[in-house]
């Protein structure tokens, strides 16, 4: 093979014998690429080098995030993509169960509650000894309640 592919056939020839030799496996989701959605992912910045073939999505997903880097964080540091990415991935992963719950998480409580069957919703007013309101939006005010203080888990 030459240094530099020629033409569309040459690409889809390479793409075909990489794909074999990834097992048809993407790299970046560790999955089956399914048949019609490979494509020959390549850098865009540089000589913009071939570095293996992804699911079409993957190819996509890859260029935004590399695009978000670029605009949202590269002023911020001089570390590359990837070092930002392994430090993203290790802070996603921390445990957090010891730290305080968001306050924005009150509301999607809330809503979990309201979703909830009425007999299902009054059910649970009681178990903590209060008196169920007669329609779902008050009961919902009293789950806010419960929710706040800490009683009530959803």
């Amino acid at each position: 093979m030459t240094d530099r592919l020629k033409n569309s056939k040459d690409a889809a020839d390479y793409r075909n014998k990489l794909l074999k030799e990834q097992d048809y496996i993407d790299p970046i989701t560790k999955e089956k690429i399914q048949k019609g959605s490979e494509v020959l992912d390549h850098a865009h910045y540089g000589e913009q080098r071939c570095r293996g073939v992804l699911a079409r999505e993957c190819n996509s997903w890859e260029g935004k995030v590399t695009n978000a880097f670029n605009r949202y964080m590269k002023h911020l540091t001089n570390k590359p993509l990837p070092e930002i990415l392994r430090n993203l991935a290790d802070y996603l992963e921390q445990e957090n169960d010891s730290k305080p719950i968001h306050h924005t998480a009150l509301g999607l409580d809330v809503k979990k509650f309201s979703r909830k069957p009425a007999d299902e919703q009054k059910q649970i007013l009681q178990s903590f000894d209060v008196e169920p309101e007669s329609n779902q939006k008050k009961r919902a005010n009293q789950a806010r309640k419960l929710i706040k203080t800490g009683k009530l888990k959803i």
